[in-house]
C-alpha cells in the first residue's frame, strides 16, 4: 500500500551522449549546439560495408569515471575482453549519476534500488561475431556439415549470445554499485526510460526504498541503421527534421543517461541538490502495429492526459512540451494531434531534442530527459534543430529559437516503435 506523502524528487543527474560526458559539457553542448555528427564507415576485412551519419560519443574512456579497477576487470574477463561499448557506457552514467547527487554507494548494504533500459543489449556485438566467425569456418572448410557447423559455430559464439539477456546488464551493473535489493530491467522500446522513472517512483512511493537508480542508453551500430534505412526512416543527409514539412526519419545517437531519484524528505535531510519533483506519469499500450503509431487512436492523447491528471497538474501550467520528434511524418503528426488535442488554444512550446544528441532508441527518453531537466534548473528552453519548415498539418508552436524564462513545470512523451505512449510531468521545487 502507497505511503502516503511520499514526494519523488530527482537529485543526480549523470548524461553521456555527443553533446558532451557529465553534466556541464553536455549542458554547454546543447546550449552551443554540438550534435557530434559522424560519417561511421564499416569495414568487411577491408572493403566498404556501409557507412551512415551517427551522432558519435567523443572522447569516451571508462576508467576517467572511478569506478573500482577490480570490477572492471571482472566484467573484461568474464566477457573474454570482448568490446560492449553500450554497457560501459551505463556503468559510467551511473557513476556520474552518484557523484553528482553525492551517494556513498560502496557502503554495504547500500539499500539502492536499480532499473535498467536498453532495447536489445549485446544484439549487435553478436550478430558482427556470428557474420565473422561463420566466415570464417566457411572459408578455412568449405566442404563443413551443417551439423559440424553448427556445432562449431556455437561453441565460438555461445558465451556473446549468452550476453544477450536482459538480466546480464542488470548483473553487472548491480554488481558494480552494490545493488542487492530489488531491480528491473524494462525494455519497451524508445519509451522505456518513461516507464522506468515511473515504476522507480512507484517503489519508493510504496516505501520500499528512499533512493533508486534509473539508467538507460543504447550504443546503435550498422545493423539498426541498415533497418531504419530499408523501412524508410533514414535521412539521407543527415539531419533529423522534427515536425518538418521535409521530414525524413532520424539519425541515431550513442549514449546513456543515469538520473537518481529520491523520496522528498530523506533528501532534504540529507541536503541533496534537487533538480526536480516528479509529478507523475501516464501510459497506454496501443497493441496495433510496430512501426506505425495507430493514426487516428487516441491513445497517446489519453497517455497526456493521464499524466496532467497523477500529476494533478492543468494544461495552462506546462511551460514546455518536451516531444519525440523523430522526424517522421506519420509518428510527428500523430503526436503533434495528441498534444494540440490536449492543449488546445494554449499555444504550449513544444521542443524536441533528437537533432542534437540523435536518436538513442532505448536509451532515448532518458537523455531528453536529462536536457529538459537542466532546462528547468536553469529556466532554457533549447530550440529545435533543422526545421526550416513547420509542416502545416502540425498544429503546434514549435520552438525554433531558444528562449529563456521562467520554468516551473515540464512535461516529456514518448510515442514509440509498438505503440508504448507515455507522459511524465516534473515540477521545479517552490
Amino acid at each position: 500500500m502507497t505511503k502516503p506523502g511520499r514526494r519523488i524528487v530527482v537529485t543526480g543527474l549523470g548524461p553521456i551522449a555527443s553533446a558532451g560526458i557529465g553534466k556541464g559539457p553536455f549542458w554547454q553542448g546543447i546550449i552551443q549546439k554540438n550534435t557530434g555528427i559522424e560519417v561511421v564507415e564499416n569495414l568487411i576485412i577491408k572493403d566498404l560495408w556501409e557507412k551512415f551519419y551517427l551522432h558519435k560519443v567523443k572522447d569516451f574512456n571508462i576508467k576517467n569515471f572511478g569506478i573500482n579497477q577490480d570490477d572492471l576487470d571482472y566484467i573484461n574477463n568474464w566477457k573474454e575482453k570482448e568490446d560492449n561499448v553500450d554497457l560501459l557506457f551505463l556503468l559510467a552514467a551511473v557513476k556520474l549519476a552518484l557523484d553528482d547527487s553525492k551517494i556513498d554507494y560502496e557502503s554495504e548494504p547500500n539499500h539502492l534500488g536499480l532499473v535498467v533500459t536498453h532495447e536489445n543489449p549485446g544484439l549487435e556485438q553478436l550478430l558482427w561475431k556470428t557474420y565473422r566467425e561463420s566466415f570464417q569456418l566457411l572459408k578455412s572448410d568449405p566442404g563443413l556439415g551443417e551439423k559440424d557447423f553448427c556445432y562449431q559455430l556455437t561453441e565460438k559464439i555461445i558465451k556473446t549470445a549468452y550476453e544477450t539477456q536482459t538480466f546480464m546488464q542488470l548483473f553487472h551493473l548491480a554488481r558494480t554499485f552494490h545493488v542487492h535489493d530489488y531491480s528491473f530491467f524494462i525494455s519497451n522500446a524508445c519509451a522505456s526510460g518513461l516507464y522506468a522513472v515511473e515504476l522507480a517512483a512507484d517503489l519508493i512511493r510504496l516505501g520500499k526504498f528512499e533512493q533508486m537508480i534509473v539508467v538507460a542508453g543504447d550504443c546503435p551500430d550498422v545493423f539498426k541503421h541498415l533497418w531504419f534505412k530499408m523501412i524508410k526512416m533514414y535521412p539521407s543527409d543527415g539531419k533529423t527534421k522534427p515536425f518538418a514539412r521535409e521530414g525524413k526519419g532520424f539519425v541515431m545517437g550513442e549514449g546513456a543517461a543515469a538520473l537518481i531519484l529520491e523520496e522528498y524528505e530523506y533528501a532534504k535531510k540529507r541536503n541533496a541538490h534537487i533538480y526536480a519533483e516528479y509529478l507523475g506519469g501516464g501510459f497506454k499500450l496501443e497493441g496495433w502495429g510496430v512501426t506505425t503509431p495507430m493514426i487516428g487512436g487516441s491513445f497517446y492523447k489519453e497517455a497526456i492526459e493521464k499524466s496532467l491528471a497523477a500529476g494533478c497538474v492543468h494544461g495552462e501550467e506546462i511551460d514546455v512540451i518536451c516531444a519525440h520528434g523523430v522526424g517522421t511524418s506519420a509518428s510527428d503528426y500523430y503526436e503533434a494531434k495528441a498534444i494540440s488535442d490536449v492543449f488546445q488554444g494554449l499555444n504550449t512550446p513544444t521542443t524536441a531534442f533528437k537533432p542534437y544528441i540523435g536518436h538513442n532508441l532505448g536509451g532515448s527518453t532518458l537523455v531528453e530527459l536529462a536536457i529538459l531537466l537542466l532546462g528547468l534548473e536553469n529556466n532554457v528552453i533549447p530550440p529545435v534543430l533543422n526545421t526550416q519548415e513547420l509542416d502545416p498539418k502540425m498544429k503546434i508552436n514549435l520552438v525554433q529559437k531558444e528562449i529563456k524564462k521562467e520554468i516551473k513545470t515540464v512535461l516529456k512523451t514518448c510515442s514509440a516503435f509498438a505503440g508504448y505512449n507515455a507522459s511524465l510531468v516534473f515540477r521545479k521545487l517552490k
